[in-house]
């Protein structure tokens, strides 16, 4: 009705331009030489204006409502001007951080929307958890190796990295974190004002890309939406639960998906300073679990692979005295003996050179009890404890 009311003023509007239009040209004057025509200059200039004022008027609400009614006509343009609308600025904003995060409540429009999916997770039970993985999600996040963002349909340049630090640091923590928390950890030698600046901006361009319920606010708490997010370490946390409760026959095929998680080093390459303890944990975990699959393949009476997974693990950990001895059993297993004896002169040398250590007396026994000694032929002092 509004449009139509709209439509008719304008159609009057513009039937009254066009009669003052026709009324000016059908009054116009002449010009008339001599004694009064400095008079019939001026009414001449007069008329002239009324009608060029006329025509503009008539030819702005013409033009004007021709752009509206094509404006009207694409829904395509229509989404992508809201959709500006919706990102709002790009910067300022100081006194109000993540303004545009959802808080809960009502669905938004990105809960409705189908989503792509990217990767089959199975969930521990039947409530949400953060260690559950949503078959829809819109992006996975992978810290079990260089960190990275995989955002399932990518849009305009892609993640800031400011925004790709942000979506880590709420990856490793399930239950979010505060406000002021991000703040310190992500941007301590910036001035609160330039923080917030940045933590809003990044906030803005998480939602931009992965949707508008992946990042969650509740009072100043946030926290991935792990329903739209997919994280591996959330994955690898539920393996090893998993493993808790299963027998020793179970153990091995466990052990080696949570092993197939890891791409490298968790975390290697980044410069995150907020993520050395986390890059530690990771880490021991990664190699424990090397020891514990080398050993249940050992168990299996498959030496090699044994050796194969201690292997591994030494590449990244070379003084690792746990993986050297499984290293020495396997290559003992398969009749290896020289090799036996060159992996601990191998260890001796690295843990005096880098450590200033001697091998562990653990390892001492297991040298000894593959070769055959006896205790009279210890091949160093029993020092360390």
């Amino acid at each position: 009705m509004r449009r139509l009311v709209h439509r008719v003023v304008v159609v009057v509007f513009a039937a009254l331009l066009v009669g003052a239009i026709w009324l000016l040209w059908e009054s116009r004057p002449h010009l008339q030489a001599g004694v009064g025509g400095g008079a019939g200059i001026f009414g001449f200039v007069a008329w002239l204006g009324g009608l060029l004022l006329a025509a503009g008027l008539l030819f702005r609400v013409v033009a004007r409502d021709r752009r509206a009614t094509a404006a009207s006509l694409p829904i395509r343009n229509l989404r992508r001007r809201d959709a500006r609308r919706r990102r709002g600025p790009v910067g300022g904003y100081t006194d109000r951080a993540f303004p545009l995060i959802a808080t809960g409540g009502a669905a938004s429009a990105a809960d409705i929307r189908s989503t792509v999916a990217v990767v089959e997770s199975p969930p521990v039970d039947n409530q949400a958890s953060p260690s559950e993985s949503s078959p829809a999600a819109k992006a996975v996040i992978s810290l079990l190796g260089p960190p990275a963002v995989v955002v399932a349909r990518k849009r305009g340049r892609g993640l800031r990295g400011a925004t790709r630090e942000l979506l880590c640091y709420l990856a490793l923590r399930p239950g979010g974190a505060h406000r002021d928390q991000i703040l310190d950890a992500l941007w301590p030698d910036q001035t609160p004002e330039q923080a917030r600046n940045r933590l809003w901006r990044a906030a803005a361009d998480a939602r931009a890309q992965l949707g508008d319920s992946s990042l969650r606010r509740d009072g100043e708490q946030y926290q991935l939406n792990r329903n739209e997010v997919s994280v591996d370490v959330d994955r690898l946390e539920q393996l090893l639960a998993n493993l808790g409760g299963s027998g020793a026959n179970e153990q091995l095929p466990l052990l080696e998906q949570a092993l197939a998680l890891f791409s490298g080093e968790p975390l290697s390459g980044s410069d995150f300073p907020w993520a050395e303890n986390e890059q530690r944990r990771l880490h021991a975990i990664r190699l424990d679990l090397f020891e514990r699959c080398g050993r249940a393949l050992l168990a299996r009476g498959d030496p090699a692979g044994a050796l194969s997974r201690a292997e591994e693990g030494l590449g990244s950990e070379p003084y690792n005295e746990k993986l050297a001895r499984l290293a020495m059993q396997a290559e003992a297993a398969l009749g290896l003996r020289k090799a036996v004896v060159h992996r601990y002169e191998r260890l001796s040398e690295i843990l005096g050179e880098q450590l200033g250590l001697q091998p562990h007396v653990e390892t001492r026994r297991l040298y000894r009890q593959l070769l055959g000694q006896d205790h009279e032929h210890d091949p160093m002092p029993a020092t360390r404890s």
